[in-house]
């Protein structure tokens, strides 16, 4: 089955309030959708926060990947991945990964569509259902009244692990999980997401005072590159440090595995390279002994953490809720794994007039 046609697009979705760092928070959504000789359409995509990359990565795929797609079997995603990975590695990292990642999703959506099973099953679904801990409402900028209320009606649901974002004012960190640790009781996980905010020092110092609090896990606590950091934080903090969602490629995460800097790999396959690269880094952490659990874009890794026996926790963050046609399902702390054809996800029409930008 050859693919007759390759488009490319941009979706500026904002963030919703209760997960933005600041106002008019954006994600950028640089999209493909492949076409075959039959109607059958494939859809894939990466994200770039904010500051107008997209156009960059679409850029990309326009001028060179795409011309080496069309034509191409839609069932050679592998061998397409590595061909498009040679052109473009002395471009370094970033946006050739991006651009990589949205092509990778697109054929790995056909190839499942066209087989008629759901993405999970294509990769060789093990779960029906994946545990995930409730997330996206949890922004530092939200009052802790708020975030208690959230976090709590996240366990309402039936969750039972929350995500605290910190790292903006530390000092004001400790008494905001010590309430959300107040309202939740100990038998909720809590898991402390830093965003590379901190330097070493104060990421050791919060640290050692969320430990008080019993927080499950601390991520992404300093700078994504500083391997040696992450490994003194693991040597010298209590709960699992956690990171990997700015990693660009499975090679990236051998450092942090050989240094026992890690104890969860979170890679995103929207920034990784892809699904086929982001198996590599769940066989990765698998291999030794790690944990796994798949960054955001909970609507596509639903399907790879399902293919994956080692997954420990997806991340439930409903931020497409608003502009898809058929939010994920939910039941007892779990997400449910779609049976429909591919990913599943589909926008709605409304979104395309409204958030469309290239």
């Amino acid at each position: 089955m050859l693919i007759s046609k390759a488009e490319t697009w941009i979706l500026r979705l904002p963030f919703v309030r209760t997960s933005r760092d600041f106002e008019d928070a954006h994600h950028e959504l640089v999209g493909v959708t492949l076409h075959t000789e039959n109607g059958e359409t494939g859809m894939g995509f990466a994200w770039v926060t904010d500051f107008g990359g997209g156009t960059a990565v679409k850029a990309l795929l326009d001028d060179v990947l795409l011309a080496r797609v069309v034509g191409r079997s839609a069932f050679e995603a592998k061998k397409i991945w590595h061909e498009l990975a040679a052109i473009t590695h002395r471009m370094g990292r970033g946006l050739n990964s991006f651009a990589i990642a949205a092509v990778d999703i697109a054929l790995w959506d056909l190839r499942a569509r066209l087989h008629g099973h759901s993405l999970a099953r294509e990769l060789g679904q093990v779960h029906d259902r994946v545990p995930a801990y409730g997330s996206g409402k949890a922004s530092p900028l939200l009052p802790a009244e708020e975030l208690v209320a959230l976090s709590v009606g996240y366990v309402e649901d039936g969750f039972d692990a929350v995500k605290v974002r910190v790292g903006l004012d530390p000092v004001a960190d400790v008494s905001r999980v010590g309430a959300v640790r107040e309202a939740l009781g100990d038998r909720v996980r809590i898991m402390c997401d830093a965003n590379e905010r901190l330097d070493l020092p104060t990421a050791l110092w919060l640290g050692r005072r969320l430990a008080d609090f019993d927080v499950y896990w601390l991520e992404e606590p300093v700078s994504s590159e500083d391997v040696d950091a992450h490994r003194r934080l693991a040597d010298a903090l209590p709960m699992p440090i956690v990171a990997g969602e700015h990693l660009c490629s499975a090679r990236e995460f051998v450092p942090f595995v050989t240094a026992g800097a890690l104890d969860v790999l979170q890679p995103n396959a929207c920034m990784v390279g892809g699904i086929t690269e982001a198996l590599r880094v769940g066989e990765l952490a698998a291999a030794h002994g790690l944990g796994f659990a798949p960054h955001f874009f909970t609507e596509l890794h639903v399907h790879l953490a399902a293919a994956l026996a080692g997954t420990s926790y997806l991340e439930y963050f409903p931020f497409l809720d608003e502009f898809v046609t058929e939010p994920l399902r939910t039941d007892g702390g779990s997400v449910l794994v779609p049976d429909r054809p591919g990913h599943g996800i589909e926008f709605r029409a409304k979104v395309w007039d409204t958030y469309r930008t290239a």
